[in-house]
């Protein structure tokens, strides 16, 4: 990799977690930077190249036609993913580098976030909220133990202790946040993550099994936790206990609001379905169409269908756009589970494709789009550059 390149990608990363905006012009910088890419070499590359391009495409397409007044919106979450075919290259240093630095941002922001939680009740960050917190500890806890795994390989106590309290520490903050989908993420991964490195030989049974245990003792004991203070899981236990009914109410109360908002999604498609809206089913009403949708059991203000994804994203991009995006999930898994792990810089490489899958679970409950949607497409991208370059150099 270029050094002017690695420095860009370095420099993204950075102010993912700063500033939104000063995120979001790096965003433009990028692609900019990969249209005189592809000017030159008259080529895209990567695996997710066909979905990115129609989740894009008709992101901005439907909105165009139906959601005028989101334009800029679909500017920020459809064209932006094509960051992905930002043209770069990739080493062993990069790769530690990287991952270095997601650990060390997440060091840098323990203060900030344990003031504002004993401060106002919250765990915040520099820019966002709680899920932006769950989302980024979920993905330092992970990287922590890939990088524990890393050096109890090269049989280094000292910095096993060193990750291992780290872990801790990251693992603590996500429970504190609350937020169900980077926590199911979390889980979800950590056990998928533990399978890969099982399959290839980096772990052994007793050391898998040990790693489920764990992961089903921190996941018991944050239930434990949330179920004192979060009023979802109070509600989940007293419905589960037969206190409370389940009813509409409940499970409302339980989804926070996502059932009357599918629901609503629900009709829309009803509707569209009944008038022939051909067009609406095939690529969508437009991005956060929901300003000018019918909201029965929703509150008119929220411009998201927030309820399954598979509902939010046929709202929106249609049944074009929700197939794009399966295919960016299978395919983002299928790489992730097939991997080949052959030194110790392949175990560490693995977090590179740590902050989209970890989105991916959570989008199952929201929507797909993230403000930091195109610095997870990048990262996988050089994550799946480094492997192909591997299995190039082995043969």
């Amino acid at each position: 990799m270029s050094k002017g390149k690695m420095l860009y990608l370095y420099f993204l990363i950075i102010f993912s977690f700063i500033s939104i905006s000063v995120f979001e012009i790096f965003v433009i910088l990028g692609l900019v930077w990969a249209i005189m890419d592809f000017i030159k070499e008259k080529r895209i590359e990567g695996k997710l190249k066909t979905p990115v391009l129609a989740f894009s495409t008709v992101s901005m397409i439907s909105t165009v036609l139906f959601a005028p007044k989101m334009i800029f919106k679909a500017v920020e979450e459809g064209i932006f993913q094509l960051i992905y075919f930002y043209k770069t290259d990739v080493n062993r240093r990069t790769v530690r580098n990287v991952i270095y630095l997601f650990v060390f941002i997440g060091i840098f922001l323990l203060p900030v976030v344990f003031f504002k939680y004993f401060t106002v009740g919250e765990t915040r960050p520099i820019w966002g909220g709680t899920f932006e917190v769950g989302q980024f500890y979920a993905e330092f806890a992970l990287m922590t133990v890939l990088l524990g795994i890393a050096v109890w390989k090269e049989k280094d106590n000292r910095k096993i202790i060193l990750y291992a309290g780290l872990f801790f520490i990251f693992a603590v903050v996500l429970i504190l946040t609350h937020r169900r989908s980077p926590i199911l993420g979390f889980f979800i991964i950590f056990v998928l993550l533990s399978f890969v490195l099982s399959k290839n030989g980096i772990i052994n049974k007793k050391i898998f099994a040990g790693l489920i245990i764990s992961s089903l003792v921190v996941g018991v004991s944050g239930y434990i936790y949330l179920s004192q203070t979060d009023v979802r899981f109070k509600t989940l236990n007293n419905v589960i206990m037969g206190k409370e009914p389940l009813n509409y109410h409940t499970l409302n109360r339980i989804s926070s609001a996502r059932v009357g908002i599918g629901y609503d999604a629900v009709k829309i498609i009803q509707n569209d379905i009944k008038e022939g809206n051909y067009i609406n089913l095939l690529i969508g009403h437009g991005v956060r169409s929901g300003y000018y949708l019918p909201h029965e059991r929703s509150l008119k203000t929220w411009v998201k269908y927030e309820s399954v994804f598979i509902l939010s994203e046929f709202i929106e991009k249609g049944i074009v756009g929700l197939i794009a995006e399966l295919f960016i999930i299978f395919i983002a898994f299928k790489t992730f589970l097939t991997v080949k792990i052959r030194e110790n810089t392949d175990i560490i490489a693995l977090g590179l494709f740590i902050p989209l899958l970890i989105h991916i679970i959570g989008s199952v409950f929201t929507f797909f789009w993230d403000a930091l949607l195109p610095l997870y497409l990048l990262l996988f991208k050089v994550g799946e550059l480094y492997f192909s370059k591997r299995a190039e150099e082995v043969g």
